[in-house]
This record gives structure tokens, C-alpha cells and sequence, in this order.
């Protein structure tokens, strides 16, 4: 074991434990570690008096989960108020079950959520936990933006379909690799507004106005559109591969869409196989004859469709069974860090395998870990999508990720990386 500060300015933590040999236990732990302690509590209250006081917020917190005289979700939600993005290691005695859901509640409260480790403490577990640990110096505390922050504009329904008649909107794509030898095996196209005077905007600042004014199936006209320009322009290059496009549930209830779908596909002259449409299910579909017509028969004209977000609100076992689904996708909360949560692979097990006998691909979504790609590999999954493969890029760019991926040689996972 090498300690920390061999490769990196150690890391200065915050320890919380109600048992005093525990506490013991730790300290020494993370000195073996290279972890500075910065200091020490016994109970939630002292700990986040102890937080406040320090002249800079400490680079991590490792925390029991019972306390004296709070409980761990209690502290976690005091942490999160006191600071925000703060880095957390879970300790306790509790089953590896009730970690993994106290690392989802940090996570959703925003904290960045380490490790769940169990006692008695390790050094090495401890380094491995904290290997990827910024200092607080170095940090980035705001959180990752899964929504539209209050200082982005928020363009109403009129700019919206403003943009869209002036083809103001773009894709980026991020690639589908194997997980067995690293090729290139498909894209996903994600919308961006390259919005005049505001820039570059994420899907969360305009989808919502896009749904509350019924502009969604425009929508999904124009990113077909985009999409069949940017695979003819591929196809010429020598780069053919299937692209997937989200398809809104709402638009599921449109009797018209298939018609207009397959029409715009048809006349573009592009194989229906080259598309696949994600459908992504936040709610029980509304009028499910509707959205089977739909479905069944863009399936019977040769285009792909996925089931998005699999394991996460209704993306579930019914909808794979009921549906005319070539495609799973397994949701990113499935996949991040499974590789240190061992009650998630008999889940994991189970979906791909069942899966596999259907004869459905499978798509492991949010892979940013090496030992998540190696577990799903292991596990016999298809595909892998996430940062650690590639971040969205634009559609010039994907032909020369490509190449430049192939030629660093694809069964060694080397990871190549573009910015858009």
C-alpha cells in the first residue's frame, strides 16, 4: 500500500464516531493512509460545530451512521446545508443494502458520496475510497447541473419555437462502445440550443417550457431531421452506425407519429435500422393501445427501440416484457460504482441475462469507473455508455474519435477523449 501523499497533497478529514475504540481505530487507520486528521467529533452536533470552526472546509468527512444524539440521514442533510458538495465516506455496521441507500441519500442531497465501508476501518480501504478525493482548495462545489440553475435563462414557449423554425438547435453525440473489444457500435443524439444571444443550452432549461406548450412532437421532427443529415454526412465518410434519439412519452400519444416518422426516414433515403428511439417512461403511459400501435409499428418498418433509464421509476421488467423492445438501457444509478456494492449483481445479473434470452441488447448507461466496465464485461453486457468511454461531441467530431480510438487500440479500453 502507498500512501496518499506519495502521489498528492494528503487530504485533510473530518472524523465522526460515537464509539471511542472505534474512533481510535480510525484515526490510526487514516494516518496508515496518508489522511491528515483534521480533526475529531463523537456526536453530529460537535462535529458540525467542529466543520464551522475550521479556518477551510476539510477535503472529506468520514462519518458513522449512529450517533448519540442524531441519526446518520440527519447529519448527512446538516452536512449538505453546511457544505454543499462535501466529500463523505459512510461507516458503520449496517448491511451493505442500507450503505448503498445512505450513499444515494447523499448523493441526492448533493453531497459527493465516497464510499460506504464497513467497520472495522482499513487503511487500504480507506485509500481506495479517497483515491479520487479532490482537496477542497481544488474543488468545484457546485453541483453538477442536472437542472436549469436560477442565473441561466429559461427562453418561453415562443423562443422555443422560434429556434426551432430557424434550426437554432444542434445534436451531440455520445458514442456506444462494446464492452468486449472496445468498437464503436452506435451514438446517442442529445439536443442543445446554440441559442443567439444566451450560448449553449442544456436540454433542462428549455424541455420543460417545450412539454408545457405541446411543442414536443415539433421537436422530435427536428432532431430526426438532424439526425439523418448527420448519418448521410457519416455514411459518406465510411462511418456507418445507428443512431439513438429519445423519444418523449407524450409523443406516445400521437396517432399520427409513426406516419411522420417513417416518412421522414423513407424520404431522407436512410435504413430504418439506423435509428433507434429511446423511450424513456417517467410515468405510467397515459393510453398504452396508443403508444402500441405507435411502437409496433415503427418495430415492423426496421427501426430499433430502446427502453431508457431500465431500473429507474417505470423502466421495469413489465415494460421490457410488453413492449417490442431491441434495446435495454440500464440506468447510470444501477451502474455507478456497482463494482463496490455486492448486492447489486445478482440485479445486475439477472436483468442482463434475462435480457440476453429475450435477444435484447444491453447498454450499460453512466459507466465512469474501470471497475464498473470490467464488472459488466464480466457480466456479459453489451454496450457501454459514459464518460469513461466518451463524453457528447459534436457530429464532425465522432468520425475522428473513431479513428483516433482504433488506433490507441480498442481491445485494451484505451478511453479517448474529445471535447466538443
Amino acid at each position: 500500500m502507498s500512501a496518499h501523499h506519495d502521489t498528492a497533497p494528503a487530504l485533510r478529514a473530518v472524523l465522526i464516531d460515537g464509539s471511542g475504540s472505534d474512533l481510535e481505530t480510525a484515526v490510526a487507520q487514516c494516518r496508515l493512509a496518508g489522511i491528515i486528521v483534521n480533526g475529531w467529533a463523537d456526536n453530529g452536533a460537535a462535529a458540525l460545530e467542529l466543520i464551522e470552526s475550521l479556518p477551510a472546509p476539510p477535503d472529506l468527512v468520514i462519518m458513522e451512521l449512529d450517533l448519540p444524539d442524531m441519526d446518520g440521514p440527519d447529519l448527512l442533510q446538516a452536512l449538505s446545508m453546511l457544505e454543499p458538495g462535501l466529500p463523505v465516506i459512510i461507516t458503520s455496521r449496517h448491511s451493505a443494502r442500507l450503505h448503498d441507500a445512505a450513499l444515494t441519500l447523499a448523493s441526492a442531497l448533493g453531497l459527493d458520496a465516497l464510499a460506504a465501508l464497513p467497520k472495522p476501518l482499513n487503511a487500504q480501504a480507506l485509500q481506495d475510497a479517497a483515491l479520487n478525493c479532490e482537496p477542497a482548495s481544488a474543488r468545484n462545489t457546485a453541483p453538477a447541473r442536472t437542472h436549469c440553475d436560477a442565473g441561466l435563462p429559461r427562453p418561453d414557449a415562443g423562443e422555443v419555437l422560434s429556434g426551432l423554425h430557424h434550426h437554432q438547435f444542434e445534436l451531440h453525440y455520445q458514442p456506444k462502445a462494446s464492452l468486449q473489444d472496445g468498437s464503436l457500435r452506435g451514438a446517442e443524439g442529445l439536443i442543445r440550443w446554440r441559442h443567439p444571444q444566451h450560448g449553449l443550452l442544456s436540454p433542462a432549461c428549455f424541455l420543460p417550457q417545450t412539454e408545457a406548450a405541446n411543442l414536443v412532437d415539433v421537436m422530435t421532427v427536428e432532431v430526426v431531421r438532424m439526425a439523418l443529415q448527420d448519418w448521410k454526412r457519416w455514411h459518406t465518410e465510411g462511418l456507418s452506425l445507428p443512431i439513438s434519439i429519445n423519444l418523449s412519452p407524450l409523443s406516445l400519444a400521437d396517432p399520427h407519429l409513426a406516419e411522420e416518422l417513417i416518412t421522414a426516414v423513407n424520404q431522407a433515403g436512410v435504413p430504418p435500422r439506423a435509428i433507434i428511439f429511446e423511450i424513456i417512461e417517467h410515468e405510467e403511459i397515459a393510453d398504452l393501445a396508443t403508444a402500441l400501435r405507435i411502437l409496433i409499428k415503427l418495430r415492423m418498418h426496421g427501426f430499433g427501440l430502446a427502453l431508457d433509464d431500465y431500473g429507474a421509476g417505470h423502466a421495469s421488467m413489465l415494460q421490457l416484457s410488453r413492449f417490442p423492445f431491441t434495446e435495454v438501457k440500464l440506468d447510470r444509478r444501477l451502474i455507478h460504482g456497482a463494482a463496490k456494492r455486492p448486492h447489486m449483481l445478482p440485479l445486475l445479473r439477472h436483468t442482463i441475462a434475462s435480457a440476453r434470452e429475450l435477444g435484447v441488447t444491453t447498454v450499460a448507461e453512466g459507466i465512469e469507473l474501470e471497475e464498473d466496465r470490467q464488472l459488466l464485461r464480466e457480466l456479459n453486457c453489451d454496450l457501454a455508455q459514459g464518460y469513461l468511454i466518451a463524453r457528447p461531441m459534436h457530429a464532425r467530431a465522432l468520425p475522428l474519435w473513431r479513428e483516433k480510438s482504433a488506433a490507441a487500440g480498442k481491445v485494451t479500453g484505451t478511453v479517448i477523449q474529445l471535447r466538443p
